[in-house]
């Protein structure tokens, strides 16, 4: 059964979204911790980087908001549930992941960069922006599978 209509439309502009914002938020974040590693050398890499974490996150809503509209009409004809567990798991994991890439990986490269333009050694840094990092990646790479597999659906 294919995906037709205004269901198929937004399915569309939910999966290129999540391509469009996901895909190189997670591959900026991935990148941040050897970003501060390669001092000034990495610093316009590292400033957009700084931009991608401050502006990619909240703009994830947009994925979010497409997902929501197509929620109850699942594909092929099924029904789903907000309180679906796959569902809530990947509401909560998003949500961890923003508020990690907000409060601990943008904030952390923005004093990173401060510090090395100013002369300074900014690898004190790196424990916070590299769990960081890590977590939100995995949040996102989650939110992924979790859209994908549907278990228990």
């Amino acid at each position: 059964m294919p995906h037709s209509g205004s269901y198929g439309l937004v399915l569309t502009l939910h999966v290129l979204s999540a391509v469009l914002l996901v895909g190189p938020l997670c591959v900026t974040t991935a990148a941040a911790p050897r970003l501060v590693l390669a001092g000034p050398a990495g610093l316009p890499r590292l400033r957009a980087a700084a931009r991608s974490t401050r502006y990619y996150p909240p703009a994830t809503v947009l994925v979010a908001l497409f997902g929501l509209v197509i929620l109850r009409e699942g594909s092929f004809g099924s029904v789903r549930r907000i309180s679906d567990p796959w569902l809530t798991a990947s509401i909560t994991l998003w949500l961890v992941a923003v508020a990690v890439s907000l409060a601990v990986v943008s904030p952390r490269l923005r004093r990173a960069i401060e510090e090395i333009e100013g002369g300074g050694d900014a690898h004190r840094h790196l424990p916070l922006i590299t769990i960081g990092a890590a977590t939100a990646v995995t949040c996102w790479v989650l939110v992924i599978v979790l859209m994908v597999v549907k278990p228990g659906s």
